[in-house]
């Protein structure tokens, strides 16, 4: 089945009826859904290899995604990831996620990776999140999506395809005038199934996404992909992805981020 989104990437639908260590609710649904129990393809399991032994566990029964603005929670609080591999590998990330202050119509929150990029969301209902725009602190430029790009979809269910197509342009952040770049982007999310992992933070059951990412922005021709294990009220649990969409744009293409949660965030 491809479910079309017609509204954004929903980059990474981020933002997750805790669950607490020992005894995990189950990852999409609080009924049991007799769902399939899905196994990881090698070819993916070569990837998520650079998460670290024993943090890809059994695959569980897969129910359809429910209320899907649970598995990245809409709260204020700090989440806490160690990175796996690479040339920052043992150094850890702090992401805090805020409600964004002002008069909107739309109910708004931001993500910060300190020192990295903070991205802007839109929410609406418990299963529709956008990603509006996001700002890289590193090059200080704002990228602004048209249409905001969706990340999960209620009622996928495992090996359902989303995709979603927007226009980027890149401002200077200190100069909203000043237009840098501009193009679009193509981006696929699949839902693989359901897997417990097990990392710092404890042991959980979550749903495992995949991205697709293809398009031209600027001079960058845009062709990759990651991997994102989510819990249930928890969040990003584990991830092989890329920090952000403009890290096309300035990053080595070849980089990505592996990397595992070591403190979840919120009350």
């Amino acid at each position: 089945m491809k479910v079309l989104w017609c509204n954004r990437i929903a980059l990474p639908t981020l933002l997750m009826t805790a669950i607490f260590m020992g005894a995990p609710p189950p990852a999409v649904s609080k009924d049991p859904c007799g769902g399939p129990v899905v196994e990881i393809k090698q070819s993916d399991r070569d990837v998520l290899a650079l998460l670290g032994k024993g943090v890809v566990g059994k695959a569980l029964p897969a129910c359809p995604l429910r209320d899907t603005a649970n598995l990245m929670p809409l709260r204020e609080g700090k989440w806490t990831y160690r990175i796996t591999a690479g040339d920052n590998e043992g150094t850890r990330q702090d992401a805090a996620i805020s409600k964004t202050k002002g008069t909107h119509a739309q109910d708004l929150w931001h993500r910060t990776i300190v020192g990295d990029c903070t991205e802007f969301y839109s929410v609406h209902g418990k299963g529709a999140i956008g990603l509006i725009s996001e700002i890289d602190l590193k090059h200080n430029v704002n990228s602004r999506y048209t249409p905001m790009l969706p990340v999960m979809l209620d009622g996928m269910k495992p090996g359902d395809t989303s995709e979603a197509e927007t226009e980027i342009k890149i401002y200077e952040l200190h100069d909203p005038t000043h237009l840098k770049y501009k193009g679009r982007l193509k981006v696929t999310h699949t839902y693989l199934g359901a897997y417990e992992i097990t990392v710092p933070a404890g042991k959980f059951e979550t749903v495992l996404i995949r991205s697709y990412y293809e398009g031209k922005v600027g001079p960058a021709h845009v062709v990759d992909g990651g991997y994102t294990f989510y819990a249930r009220d928890v969040g990003i649990v584990a991830s092989v992805e890329r920090m952000h969409v403009t890290a096309f744009l300035f990053y080595d293409k070849r980089t990505k981020t592996p990397k595992v949660l070591v403190q979840k965030g919120g009350s």
